[in-house]
């Protein structure tokens, strides 16, 4: 199986929000902005395991 690689959009993308965070200031931004990645890496967690559920016909 090959390994999951970004695409040069998504690469280009991270680029741009990392330099976004890089330049702000405001405690209660970061800490919004970390709230919200986190839960969106939870859901694609579950998505991930729904979708290995799926495939094993659970």
């Amino acid at each position: 199986m090959e390994p999951i690689a970004l695409t040069l959009v998504q690469k280009f993308e991270i680029e741009k929000f990392s330099r976004e965070i890089d330049c702000s200031n405001d405690v209660q931004q970061l800490r919004g902005i970390a709230k919200e990645l986190l839960v969106a890496w939870k859901q694609q967690q579950a998505a991930s395991a729904w979708v290995i559920r799926q495939g094993q016909g659970l």
